[in-house]
């Protein structure tokens, strides 16, 4: 499996405890999945989708406590130009 750095940024412990969730599945879904169970870590698949859901879930609070600061950065940019840009190295 190839490493996304984005998901990487979270850093899970694969040694840390456990715990235990209980989730209610489509049975439709849950059928499909039957003949595969044995080939499936349903435990590992699910720990990554609620990495990458946490992941998004992380940077769109950062992006909305940090949105005035970002907005006024792009505001000093269109002013004034991004620093080295008379060098034409952007």
């Amino acid at each position: 499996m190839r490493k996304n750095s984005r998901i990487m940024r979270l850093q899970i412990d694969p040694a840390s405890r456990k715990g235990r969730l209980s989730l209610s599945i489509n049975k439709d879904l849950l059928d499909r999945l039957e003949p595969y169970k044995q080939q499936i870590n349903f435990s590992a698949h699910a720990e990554l989708l609620f990495a990458r859901m946490l992941d998004e879930l992380e940077n769109r609070a950062w992006a909305e406590r940090n949105a005035a600061a970002l907005t006024a950065h792009g505001q000093d940019i269109a002013a004034t130009g991004l620093a080295g840009q008379e060098f034409d190295r952007i």
